[in-house]
């Protein structure tokens, strides 16, 4: 079929590939935490060269990890066009000042130097997020996930936080979104073999959100189907998040760890700074 109704292979959640690589045999709340420190320093950081610093800090750790590159830069292509709104409202919407340098004049819009300037700052951060993104995917997997987050939060647990709860949501939500792409492949495909419009002419975002309109009602009725049978599912099963649960691995961290994690904090340290 046509890569349009390919919801699940454009899904990143859940595309956790294993790799005998050095950040891959890091504990699981170590690489959560670098994840964090990295993403938070990409978004604040003020400068041209602190995203510089990201980017390659980034392509390192696709190095590190042994993982393509191919899936950031197609979920960058895929999410271009609404970036590219994004930059031009930056543009227009954007003040201009007595120290402004006017580089012209296009439709009506005088752009400024400083108004280009952050219009790119916006390109080039929400890039290197995107491929941050995709790396944190896959080399997380969704277990993985959940057991760092418990971990994590566990201290919580004195001031009667229900972190079994919120680590079951977020499993279960995490395990959710594949499922939930893949039904959309097959109702998608089942509407255009009855004659729906699914052709992909160039880019037309009122026609694209025409033409997804009519999955929302049949995807939201198989969720909740599939959601009902889950819950029927864990408690004839006697789940309860309340008990204290067991777990097969035992996270440990080691010296590895928190020398990847001191380096994560610094870099993040350094781009807010620069």
């Amino acid at each position: 079929m046509n890569s349009r109704f390919e919801f699940l292979g454009n899904t990143t959640i859940g595309q956790y590939i294993p790799r005998d690589s050095l950040i891959h045999r890091l504990d699981p709340r170590a690489r959560l935490l670098i994840y964090l420190a990295l993403f938070t320093g990409i978004v604040f950081t003020p400068r041209f060269s602190g995203l510089l610093l990201g980017l390659g800090i980034v392509l390192f750790l696709y190095i590190l990890a042994k993982i393509p590159a191919k899936p950031g830069w197609q979920s960058f292509r895929r999410a271009l066009p609404f970036l590219l709104i994004l930059a031009v409202l930056q543009i227009i919407l954007g003040t201009i000042i007595d120290t402004d340098v006017i580089l012209g004049n296009v439709l009506g819009v005088i752009v400024t130097q400083r108004a280009a300037f952050n219009a790119g700052m916006l390109l080039a951060r929400f890039f290197i997020i995107i491929f941050l993104l995709n790396g944190y995917a896959m080399t997380l997997s969704t277990s993985q996930v959940t057991s760092a987050l418990f971990y994590l939060l566990k201290p919580l647990e004195k001031l009667r936080f229900p972190i079994n709860d919120l680590t079951a949501v977020v499993k279960i939500t995490m395990r959710f979104l594949p499922m939930i792409a893949q039904s959309a492949e097959k109702i998608a495909k089942a509407q255009a073999a009855r004659g729906g419009d699914w052709e992909q002419k160039g880019f037309n975002p009122i026609r694209q959100a025409k033409r997804v309109l009519p999955l929302i009602a049949p995807l939201m009725v198989n969720s909740l189907k599939r959601a009902e049978t889950m819950a029927l599912a864990m408690e004839s099963r006697g789940f309860n998040a309340a008990i204290t649960r067991s777990s097969f691995y035992t996270l440990k961290f080691t010296l590895l760890d928190v020398v990847f994690l001191l380096m994560a904090l610094l870099i993040s340290l350094l781009m807010l700074l620069l």
